[in-house]
């Protein structure tokens, strides 16, 4: 402490030195005073969240939401001085301490819950993607902006060592300028292909299933939904592409500067009724495709087109899933396996072949780069997702995947689930967030609520 002339706390007072002992000595190494101390609440906590909620144990956590008693019983009991509620407008009410919320929703409930604590001035983290359409990514990036708190989407390894490493490659210019990227995931890890179920299933006891609909359309409960498999539902989740791909993109997002695609196309396996069939004069016959399926297809494809941006050309990012990949690189040594999950820079002057996230950097044609050194480490490297975001909310500099960042990357993903949802070509007006040449997709970028519920 000082007073205004700059005098110590410890000049004024006679014998004050003996008084004065680092943290650590008076709490041990490690020791954090409980003033330091976030008062953090979850939101859906029994599934990616009670990993989130572990990962943030140096704070106190005070506050727990969840529809679902049941499945989020063990995350209750790990918690037991916790306040347990179903409704997170409640808990937001009532638990005027609350300093930070962690939101780990579906994805169709993420930015109701994200606006709330963000009003309120709650530091936010929250599972990726950051939002379920495009008009709530913008809307939540806008607010994260003018709340002034501190933010943090769930891409783990962004920042990275690996992830620099390849990013400062691509900085380097020793590929030359990148006309092409190509990403590929093995994922879906959840039920494709699926049709809503014809019979209703009984609701967990105790599970308050019209909440947990939320703003979406509304269905009867199955455990086809919940729990876990959400995310292949469009009317709840992003598919395998708005899950996947911020954890790809962060890579090379800032290092190609990116911003907003002009257009994007997307293609998926076809989807029908079952097996082949017979007709009335027994001949096989397909049923009909579904023109317009409610679930993700098996696999899927891809493709956004950048404009040239600075110095860099155009630029086309193509994604792969469920077992699709690009053609192996004809550089590629043929001893060597084409990995199930990766990156694939290619430049004029050669092509990079990166793990999903980052790392094990392959150059090619290897002879010509059998010298190569990696570039000196000029970007910066993580102190811990967690801690990021833990440090941001105490004043220290923002996380690296804040909402602002976070936000520009979701639009890329939703875009490409949009694109993948209606396998359609679709031309894109970033800075009025409307897809031009396609009334139906455009409905899509912000759908109505079901009644009762606003963002």
């Amino acid at each position: 402490m000082s007073n205004q002339d700059g005098l110590t706390r410890r000049a004024l007072i006679p014998g004050a030195a003996a008084l004065f002992v680092p943290r650590h000595v008076l709490g041990g190494r490690g020791y954090q005073a409980p003033s330091d101390t976030l008062n953090i609440a979850g939101v859906g906590v029994a599934g990616m969240g009670r990993r989130y909620l572990q990962s943030c144990e140096s704070e106190r956590i005070i506050a727990l939401c969840d529809v679902d008693p049941s499945f989020a019983a063990k995350v209750f009991r790990r918690y037991p001085k916790a306040a347990v509620y179903g409704d997170f407008h409640e808990m937001l009410e009532k638990e005027k301490s609350i300093d930070a919320v962690v939101v780990a929703t579906p994805d169709h409930n993420h930015a109701i819950v994200q606006m709330a604590a963000l009003r309120m001035h709650k530091h936010v983290y929250s599972a990726k993607p950051l939002t379920h359409t495009l008009f709530e990514a913008r809307t939540v990036a806008n607010a994260a902006r003018e709340a002034k708190v501190a933010t943090q989407m769930s891409v783990q390894s962004m920042a990275g060592d690996e992830a620099q490493a390849t990013a400062e490659i691509l900085l380097s210019g020793a590929i030359g300028p990148v006309t092409e990227v190509h990403v590929w995931c093995d994922h879906p890890l959840y039920p494709a292909g699926q049709q809503r179920p014809a019979a209703d299933s009984a609701v967990p006891e105790g599970m308050d299933w019209d909440r947990w609909i939320g703003p979406a359309p509304y269905r009867a409960f199955h455990p086809l939904y919940h729990p876990w498999l959400w995310r292949s539902w469009w009317d709840f989740g992003t598919g395998t592409v708005g899950d996947m791909t911020c954890h790809a993109l962060h890579v090379f997002y800032e290092a190609l500067q990116l911003g907003a695609p002009t257009s994007v196309h997307g293609s998926r396996s076809k989807m029908h009724g079952g097996l082949f069939h017979m007709d009335a004069d027994g001949r096989e016959t397909l049923p009909p495709l579904i023109q317009t399926p409610e679930c993700e297809s098996y696999s899927t494809v891809v493709t956004w087109d950048f404009p040239a941006r600075g110095q860099h050309p155009p630029v086309r990012v193509h994604w792969y899933d469920g077992g699709l990949r690009p053609h192996r690189p004809v550089e590629l040594d043929p001893r060597t396996p084409m990995p199930s999950s990766a990156l694939l820079f290619v430049g004029s002057e050669g092509k990079l072949l990166a793990d999903y996230s980052g790392g094990n950097n392959r150059l090619l044609p290897e002879k010509k780069y059998r010298d190569f050194q990696p570039p000196p480490k000029t970007l910066p490297r993580t102190i811990g997702h967690y801690r990021e975001w833990i440090q941001a909310a105490k004043g220290d500099e923002p996380a690296r995947c804040n909402f602002e960042i976070a936000g520009r990357m979701t639009e890329v993903a939703l875009l490409g689930a949009l694109a993948a949802r209606t396998a359609r070509y679709l031309e894109w007006d970033s800075a009025n967030l409307r897809v031009t040449n396609d009334a139906d997709a455009d409905r899509l970028v912000n759908p109505p609520y079901r009644q009762g519920w606003t963002l």
